[in-house]
């Protein structure tokens, strides 16, 4: 007869049959069996962390909108089971390129309901070879059942027969044409784009906008303005170059346009800006961010430097037009610019910026590539700007540090003001004192902010923080340094860095510190401001 063995550890043999029962009883989870939503956050975040591996030349760059193949790390993922495969195929084939299909193939017809965005390009960042826009490639794009976006980027003029394949989608929303030239042949054939709400023409490449002096404008000049008159009465958001504006722009008919951003350089012959918006009845967001052009200097052609002219002296009042306007994003402008007077005076957000075109990332910016405000032509502006007393967001761009008696300015002028933020400045004297150390302990500039009695946000834009802020304090000390100053204030946030390409700013890391985080009791009601301190002599400027 055998004799049983009883357990060494009882405790540990019940613990272990209860784990067996319970995988018995359960299957465990896997990537197969998630949620669709669960699941859908991690393909978003191995999407959002891809960035291919491109040509040396340019890996030192910037990473904005360079062909990125977001799905790519997916490929791995979807060839461990057909259940991931089926899940996994919507994200990898979501963003695709023409790379293959300019060797005189075309993407096989099973993947085109997964495309939702195409880049057509003729020439590729990955390894600098050139690229054919095959016949196949132009037929299949209007038989793509789920395309909502297309991004044009050519050496070369575009051609009639691309634009007019591209028209024939039914399902295409946003068309973004970029480094975009027009004067080649254009398409005698109707340009339908049925469903097209956004249009970007930009004149603007990888690098900066670098002019092209043997455009033929006249010709660019109709074509492009066919062109907007093919869509002009469906767009809903338009962002546009300058460079592409002629006279007859304000002669279109926007009646459905709610965004409008203007970029690269002013357009030629100069138009103002409430000609060019005279027919948009209902637009809601205005951009007008022009920049300098050193690529002239020749017979054709010269250089364009800030500042720019933007009103007129007429008295039109932007509301006259726009009655809807609410949001206002102007660069590199004089304080004595009409364009002030006439702003509505229902206002809630104004931008002032100071944009610089990138020419070149080597050599430094000329002197007078961008115009920020400073101490001595921000009070002009204010002293204008008083009708707008309904103004709850105020972003500006400073030549210098920010001082106490540069927001007491402010607060006299717009006190309903709710979200402040300032633009510090790209060089920097580097012996120029911080005005942001929690070690300075100036009173005043809290004092100064206390005069916004419904200022709730502060924002801080910094491009070269180690020289704002002295690394014994770190940010968060500074961010509660202002918190308990200011009692109304909810948040303090600091950007790292701000993008200085006008054409879509380069990714800008937010670090944000809520009231909520810290532990402390701040007074019911702010100090009494007493008198601001002084601005220091211009001479003590940096310049």
């Amino acid at each position: 007869m055998s004799q049983s063995t009883a357990p060494a550890n009882p405790t540990a043999a019940r613990d272990s049959g209860n784990r067996s029962s319970w995988l018995a009883g359960s299957s465990s989870p896997t990537l197969a069996t998630l949620p669709d939503d669960v699941l859908g956050v991690i393909l978003q975040i191995l999407c959002d962390e891809w960035l291919v591996d491109i040509h040396p030349k340019f890996r030192a760059q910037p990473r904005f909108d360079f062909e990125r193949c977001q799905g790519e790390y997916l490929l791995a993922l979807s060839s461990t089971c057909r259940a991931l495969r089926g899940q996994t195929m919507p994200w990898i084939f979501r963003e695709v390129y023409n790379w293959e299909a300019s060797r005189g193939t075309v993407w096989p017809v099973s993947l085109w309901p997964y495309f939702k965005t195409v880049h057509i390009r003729d020439r590729t960042a990955r390894n600098l070879r050139n690229l054919e826009i095959s016949a196949e490639t132009l037929n299949s794009l209007s038989m793509m059942p789920s395309l909502v976006k297309l991004t044009l980027r050519l050496e070369s003029c575009i051609p009639s027969d691309l634009l007019h394949a591209i028209s024939l989608s039914r399902s295409l929303l946003c068309l973004e044409i970029h480094q975009a030239r027009f004067d080649g042949e254009f398409s005698s054939s109707p340009l339908h784009f049925p469903a097209l709400e956004t249009l970007v023409m930009s004149t603007a490449g990888f690098w900066g906008v670098v002019g092209q002096e043997d455009v033929e404008r006249t010709e660019q000049a109709s074509n492009v303005d066919s062109l907007l008159k093919s869509v002009g009465d469906r767009l809903t958001e338009l962002r546009i170059s300058g460079d592409l504006i002629s006279t007859t722009f304000p002669s279109i008919a926007w009646s459905r346009l709610r965004t409008l951003v203007i970029t690269e350089h002013p357009p030629t012959p100069y138009i103002p800006v409430c000609d060019i918006v005279a027919n948009m009845p209902v637009l809601r967001r205005l951009e007008v961010l022009y920049t300098l052009d050193i690529t002239g200097d020749n017979a054709q052609r010269r250089s364009i430097f800030p500042p720019f002219h933007l009103g007129d002296e007429s008295g039109r009042a932007l509301s006259n037009c726009c009655p809807l306007l609410s949001v206002i994003n102007l660069g590199n402008l004089l304080p004595s610019d009409p364009i002030f007077a006439q702003l509505p005076p229902s206002l809630s957000s104004l931008h002032l910026r100071a944009p610089v075109d990138p020419y070149d990332y080597v050599k430094r910016f000329p002197r007078n590539a961008s115009r920020p405000f400073n101490e001595n032509t921000l009070p002009c502006v204010l002293h204008t700007l008083r009708h707008l007393q309904d103004l709850k967001e105020l972003c500006l761009d400073l030549e210098s540090f920010v001082h106490a008696a540069l927001i007491h300015h402010i607060g006299l002028a717009l006190p309903r003001i709710e979200v402040l933020e300032f633009g510090l400045p790209r060089y920097p004297c580097m012996s120029f004192p911080s005005r942001f150390n929690p070690a300075d302990r100036n009173p005043a500039i809290l004092t100064a902010l206390n005069l916004f009695s419904h200022i709730l946000h502060l924002r801080i834009v910094m491009n070269f923080p180690v020289i704002y802020f002295d690394r014994r304090y770190p940010r968060e000390v500074t961010a509660q340094w202002f918190l308990r100053g200011v009692p109304t204030l909810q948040t303090v946030s600091f950007a790292k860095m701000r993008g200085i390409y006008l054409s879509g700013f380069h990714e800008v890391s937010w670090e944000r510190w809520d009231r909520g985080v810290f532990d402390f009791v701040v007074p019911t009601s702010p100090p009494t401001p007493p008198p601001p301190e002084p601005l220091p002599p211009a001479e003590t400027l940096p310049h």
